[in-house]
C-alpha cells in the first residue's frame, strides 16, 4: 500500500509537470552509476594504504586525495560495493608489557581458587572509588537537538569542573556505601583528595563498622586496586589486622590485584 503524498511532495509533481509535460525522471538527472574502474582503483588504494599503515588500517579521506576522487564516492564504494561500515573506536586501559602476564596470573589463581571452593567469589568485597561531575553536561553522543536549522547549539564545559569522590563496594549479597571523600570547610562539606590516611579512616570508621553488622569481617575477602593511596603503610597494616594476608586481594600483597585492569573489577560493569 502506497503512502499519502505529503503537500511538498504534491508541490513538486505539479512544478514538474508544468516544467516538461510529464511526471517521469528526467533524461541525465538522477544519481549516477559508479564506474566499475572507479571501484576497483578504491578497492585496490583500501588494500595497498592498509599495508603501508603501522595500525594495518586506512582513511577514507586519504584514499579520496590520493585517487582525486570525491571523498562521498569512496564511502559509496565503501558501504555498497566492499559493503565496509563505520564503527566508532573503543577506548580502553593502556598496558604496560609486563601487565598480561600479570592479569593472566591472576585469572589462573583466581580459578584455581574457586575449584577448591566455589563459594569464595560470593564473599569478596569488590571496592573502588569514582570521580562524579556536577557541572550537568550531558553525552553529545546520546543528546540530539531537533529544529527546522542548525542551532549551532553549544555546551559550555569548565577546564576544573565541581566533582564528587565517592567509594562504594559491594559483594554478592550486600552494598557498603557510598561513602564521599569530603572535609568540612566553614560548615561546608568540600570534596578532598583520597589520601592514605583518609583510605585507612574510612576503611576504619565506615567499612569496618558496617561488615560488623553483616557479621562478615572475619570471613569477607577484600578487594582494591593498587592506587597509591590504599598501599601506604598504614593502610596495609589495617587490613592485615582486620582480613590478614589470606583475604586481601591487593598490590603489595600476596594475592596482588593486577595493574591497569579496572575492566576485571565488576564495579566497573555492574555498580
Amino acid at each position: 500500500m502506497q503512502r499519502p503524498l505529503l503537500p511538498q511532495a504534491l508541490k513538486r509533481m505539479i512544478a514538474r509537470f508544468e516544467k516538461t509535460g510529464h511526471l517521469g525522471v528526467q533524461p541525465g538527472l538522477g544519481r549516477k552509476s559508479t564506474r566499475s574502474d572507479v571501484v576497483e582503483d578504491v578497492a585496490t588504494a583500501i588494500v595497498d594504504k592498509s599495508m603501508d599503515n603501522v595500525i594495518g588500517c586506512s582513511s577514507a579521506r586519504a584514499v579520496s586525495r590520493h585517487l582525486g576522487v570525491p571523498y562521498s564516492t569512496v564511502g559509496i564504494v565503501l558501504r555498497k560495493v566492499v559493503h565496509f561500515f563505520p564503527y566508532k573506536i573503543l577506548h580502553n586501559q593502556q598496558l604496560m608489557a609486563n601487565d598480561r602476564e600479570k592479569r593472566l596470573t591472576f585469572a589462573l589463581t583466581f580459578l584455581a581458587r574457586v575449584e577448591v571452593d566455589a563459594s569464595w567469589p560470593w564473599k569478596i568485597l569488590w571496592s573502588d572509588e569514582a570521580h562524579f561531575h556536577l557541572s550537568g553536561t550531558v553525552n553529545t553522543h546520546n543528546c540530539r537537538v531537533w529544529d527546522t536549522e542548525n542551532p549551532r547549539t553549544f555546551q559550555k564545559i569548565p577546564l576544573h569542573s565541581p566533582k564528587v569522590t565517592v567509594w562504594c563496594g559491594f559483594t554478592a549479597t550486600f552494598i557498603l556505601g557510598p561513602f564521599f571523600f569530603e572535609e568540612t570547610t566553614r560548615n561546608v562539606p568540600v570534596t578532598c583528595t583520597v589520601t592514605a590516611r583518609r583510605y585507612k579512616n574510612m576503611l576504619e570508621n565506615f567499612v569496618a563498622p558496617q561488615m560488623l553488622q553483616h557479621q562478615c569481617l572475619d570471613s569477607i575477602t577484600f578487594m582494591q586496586d593498587g592506587a597509591p593511596p590504599h598501599i601506604g603503610l598504614c593502610v596495609q597494616q589495617f587490613l592485615r589486622q582486620h582480613f590478614t594476608n589470606d583475604r586481601v586481594i591487593s598490590r603489595a600483597f600476596p594475592k596482588a590485584w593486577p595493574p591497569r585492569s579496572p575492566d576485571l573489577n565488576p564495579c566497573d560493569f555492574w555498580l
